[in-house]
């Protein structure tokens, strides 16, 4: 089972939307089996997969206890943290969801309030004698451990944030893809993403080989729920990039105006001097970490939303008419370069 993070920590780029309907191209195409993890608070891919009704009430139960639980969502995983133990709770269990062809561990919007323990665990990894600190810092890595024979790969939804809870995720994370839209925020956000993998990576490192050494006894019995090094820091897949709107001469060669080429040519240098020395070991040549473009949606994406259905699976009950079809037709062309792109990445063609 390979690990994947949808990773920016800039919004507005598209992850939800590029994780739900990637799961689906891995599994349509490529006959992968997939999980999804919502790990953003907001839980929109939650609402993008199970649809908005289904959704709503598999979270109603944590506003009203009174309210039967029928499903799982991600927070369970602290139940055992709750009751005043360090272990996680295993026993989460993902939803299928038919019409992205994937399956789902349901976010849920009171993640948030974890955040300033997952901080507070984080810190004591400089404590050689704080359990605690390991494994909850660990607890995605011991969560998805239970399901490594019944996945391919592991997709993980994260917020744009550069903080514990994304942390503790790209640490479980073997590989990172991150998407990013045609304007200057993004190419700022690639510097970020570099700084950041620069401070919290070695720091894991060298506090995890600490612990192993003075508390060898209690290793032997953890070591299973724990990653012993980061990956993720050799694990860059690629980018994408959003399409914009553009224009086209008469001739029907497209027109691109000059403030975004601008952004579009500075994208690849930026990558290849703060995230490529993050890059997969076997890409070797630069330009493989460009997966290729999310062509504009128009107003097929927010069908998609509302019916709860992957683009690739739209039909006309949905209410697909008109250039719609062409629209779909475009971006399932577009998703299908993509997706090859991430599985020669991977080593998988």
């Amino acid at each position: 089972m390979k690990t994947i993070a949808i990773f920016n920590n800039k919004g507005g780029v598209g992850k939800t939307t590029f994780c739900a309907n990637l799961a689906t191209h891995f599994a349509m195409k490529h006959n992968k089996r997939v999980l999804v993890l919502d790990l953003d608070p907001q839980a929109n891919i939650t609402h993008y997969m199970l649809g908005d009704e289904s959704a709503s009430e598999v979270i109603a139960p944590y506003y009203d206890r009174e309210i039967p639980k029928k499903e799982n969502t991600i927070v369970d995983a602290f139940d055992n943290y709750e009751m005043g133990e360090s272990t996680i709770n295993t026993n989460v269990k993902p939803i299928l969801c038919d019409r992205f062809q994937a399956s789902i561990i349901a976010g849920n919007p009171f993640l948030a309030s974890y955040e300033d323990i997952l901080s507070k665990k984080w810190n004591e990894l400089s404590d050689p004698d704080s359990v605690s600190g390991m494994r909850i810092s660990n607890w995605i890595n011991t969560l998805l451990n239970t399901e490594k024979e019944n996945y391919d790969y592991v997709l993980i939804d994260l917020s744009p944030s550069l903080g514990a809870i994304n942390r503790t995720a790209l640490l479980a994370s073997d590989y990172f893809i991150s998407p990013m839209s045609c304007d200057i925020f993004s190419l700022v956000a690639i510097k970020n993403i570099k700084q950041w993998f620069d401070k919290w990576v070695p720091y894991y490192n060298s506090k995890h080989e600490v612990f192993k050494a003075e508390k060898s006894h209690i290793w032997e019995k953890i070591k299973d729920e724990i990653k012993s090094e980061v990956t993720v820091d050799k694990g860059f897949l690629g980018y994408t990039i959003q399409s914009y709107i553009s224009r086209k001469h008469a001739d029907g060669t497209i027109r691109t105006t000059q403030s975004y080429q601008t952004i579009i040519d500075n994208f690849e240098p930026e990558v290849n001097k703060n995230l490529s020395i993050f890059r997969k070991p076997e890409i070797t040549e630069l330009t493989e970490l460009n997966l290729g473009e999310i062509p504009h949606m128009f107003g097929i994406l927010a069908l998609s939303q509302f019916v709860g259905a992957p683009i690739a699976n739209l039909k006309s009950t949905d209410g697909m008419a008109g250039s719609q079809y062409t629209q779909a037709k475009n971006y399932i062309k577009a998703f299908d370069t993509i997706s090859d792109r991430i599985i020669q990445n991977l080593g998988d063609a």
